[in-house]
């Protein structure tokens, strides 16, 4: 059962601490772990950029959508473990929207993208909104605790520290970014959910 904190202050969010339990945990680490070699430059997973066409992040990725594309999406522990606990829990979309109806955007979601980035010592992301998606779900995995890494909100000047195999989830059009990883590499699994017209 997910331990999730629901906040409305300074925007709306919600953080979950010990996101996967130990089995779900090794079977992403090990898709992880089979993947890495495949990881690209910012340009091959198409990352955000900035207003002159610069990249906002030096981090490695992989959009999973175009590795596993449609009915393939069931070969992948991380979409397939990720669908399960975001997106089958009607008890979750419930104490969501009871606290705001924003999130009935995501409760109504009708496609995801998934990203998995590994942020290596210096990396991180600038400022930017993902201006197209309702919802942003991101979960950090590290083999080692440090500072760095965390999820900052300028508009907000709010800080969210990352730990290890914690989520945060919140409105992707909210200015946000990365800040440097300082010593040891971080992954995030990030999906991007989106609302669409019926």
């Amino acid at each position: 059962m997910m331990n999730y904190q629901i906040n409305t202050e300074p925007f709306s969010h919600v953080i979950i601490e010990e996101t996967f339990d130990e089995d779900q945990y090794d079977m992403i680490w090990r898709e992880l772990d089979f993947l890495l070699n495949k990881f690209k430059d910012p340009a091959g997973y198409m990352a955000a950029k900035d207003d002159e066409g610069k990249y906002l992040t030096t981090a490695k990725g992989l959009s999973l959508d175009s590795v596993y594309h449609n009915d393939y999406r069931n070969i992948s522990d991380i979409l397939t473990i990720c669908e399960n606990m975001f997106f089958n829990n009607d008890k979750f979309y419930d104490d969501l929207i009871a606290k705001d109806d924003y999130w009935i955007t995501y409760q109504r979601s009708s496609e995801d993208y998934t990203k998995i980035r590994r942020y290596f010592p210096g990396d991180g992301y600038e400022p930017h909104s993902d201006t197209w998606v309702h919802v942003l779900i991101t979960t950090t995995l590290c083999h080692k605790e440090d500072a760095g890494g965390n999820l900052y909100f300028p508009r907000y000047d709010h800080e969210i520290e990352t730990k290890n195999n914690k989520t945060v989830i919140f409105p992707g059009w909210i200015e946000h970014s990365v800040t440097d990883v300082l010593e040891n590499d971080r992954y995030a699994i990030t999906k991007f959910v989106h609302c669409a017209s019926k």
